[in-house]
């Protein structure tokens, strides 16, 4: 079967939706446990750290901080020699045990303001 252009696109987006929705399972509350050591760079609100170059967390949506840290747990991100900074949060991402943690976490931030 051929697809048209015009469907395409539609395809697209809304596989990024439905991936979306898939992402907002995460548990808030045993996030905030989780979060106590993230906390130590970006801070117990989220707002980030300057001195640390650690960036703000709050106000991200859960699906973009969930690929990010599935991102530096797989060595997509914090692999290359002169990210320095990502070398240092690769490491913390795999203290996340699995995708339920990653995505609890997740959640936990993106309930930040």
């Amino acid at each position: 079967m051929r697809l048209s252009r015009s469907i395409l696109p539609a395809l697209f987006f809304s596989s990024l939706f439905t991936a979306t929705l898939a992402l907002a399972d995460g548990d808030p509350a045993r996030g905030q446990g989780l979060y106590v050591v993230c906390a130590t760079c970006h801070g117990q609100n989220g707002e980030g750290s300057q001195e640390q170059n650690a960036p703000s967390l709050a106000g991200r949506e859960q699906w973009y901080l969930a690929r990010q840290l599935h991102n530096f747990k797989a060595g997509v991100r914090g692999a290359h020699a002169d990210d320095v900074y990502g070398k240092m949060m690769a490491p913390m991402a795999l203290i996340l045990p699995d995708d339920q943690a990653i995505e609890d976490v997740a959640a936990y931030v993106a309930s930040l303001k």
